[in-house]
């Protein structure tokens, strides 16, 4: 009697030591793959942190060059050619700057996976009351009340492997609905439309915001190069009014470039995101 009971408390405890090694292990699969998840998807966000850190650079520096132009206008107004070389200066450093932005990458839009989202959110879900049900499905088939008997002894037959090979509810794979992909679908549009439409809002301020400060720029050269129409301008003005033709129009160009890849995004994503051009 003691040998047995001494028999049975050993299975027990190796009963209890065996599960609580499987849920550590199964603990530490979990703890893995959460790892393994968090890696993942760090190594996807770098890209665009990277680009948004550039980007974010680029408009402290913009936003620096705004400064310094109050004081260029205020230090010009007594010598229009000091101010027309440190209006160069500013020309040069803002050219880097909108380079720099642009370098940086487009928006982190995926076009196409916005597109086929859009067309599966647009479809209709089918209506459950129109939708055939088994037992008319069989009627329809052809099947009539005499078959049913033969049907029930057969369905007897079956019912043990039937039971056997059938997954549990726990185990059973999920299978969305029409209904759901629909769902999720247009939960998908509508972020990624609000994402977009903020992306595209950011960079044409961006671009704003540097076309108003190049407009400035260029009224400053012309206000200074009517205080000069009647004195002697040496070697270094001229090469300062000459040099920042030349960047303006780089940074006109930069600009048209990275509007017109825009173009398109703003064609998906619809009337709103238009604004933004």
């Amino acid at each position: 009697m003691t040998i047995g009971t001494l028999g049975i408390s050993g299975q027990n405890t190796a009963s209890a030591t065996l599960s609580d090694l499987n849920d550590r292990l199964k603990l530490a699969r979990a703890q893995k793959a959460e790892a393994q998840k968090t890696a993942a998807d760090t190594l996807n966000e770098m890209p665009k942190k990277t680009r948004d850190d550039a980007r974010a650079r680029a408009k402290a520096k913009v936003m620096q060059l705004v400064e310094r132009l109050k004081i260029i206008k205020e230090l010009g107004k007594s010598d229009p050619k000091i101010m027309a070389k440190m209006l160069a200066n500013l020309m040069k450093e803002l050219k880097a700057a909108v380079k720099d932005y642009a370098k940086a990458g487009g928006n982190d839009m995926d076009v196409s996976g916005f597109s086929a989202a859009q067309s599966a959110a647009s479809q209709p879900v089918p209506n459950s009351d129109t939708e055939t049900q088994p037992a008319e499905a069989a009627e329809e088939a052809g099947f009539t009340d005499d078959t049913d008997s033969v049907s029930e002894d057969k369905a007897a037959e079956a019912k043990p492997t039937a039971e056997t090979n059938a997954p549990s509810e726990a185990t059973a794979p999920y299978i969305p609905t029409a209904a759901d992909i629909k769902g999720a679908a247009e939960a998908y549009v509508k972020t990624e439309r609000q994402r977009a439409e903020g992306e595209l809002m950011e960079v044409n301020d961006f671009m704003k915001q540097v076309r108003g400060l190049v407009k400035v720029v260029k009224d400053l050269f012309e206000t200074a190069k009517i205080k000069l129409a009647f004195q002697k301008v040496d070697k270094d003005t001229v090469e300062a009014f000459k040099s920042s033709g030349k960047d303006m129009e780089e940074i006109d160009k930069v600009l048209l470039d990275l509007n017109k890849g825009l173009d398109d995004e703003r064609a998906v994503y619809g009337p709103r995101a238009a604004i933004y051009a």
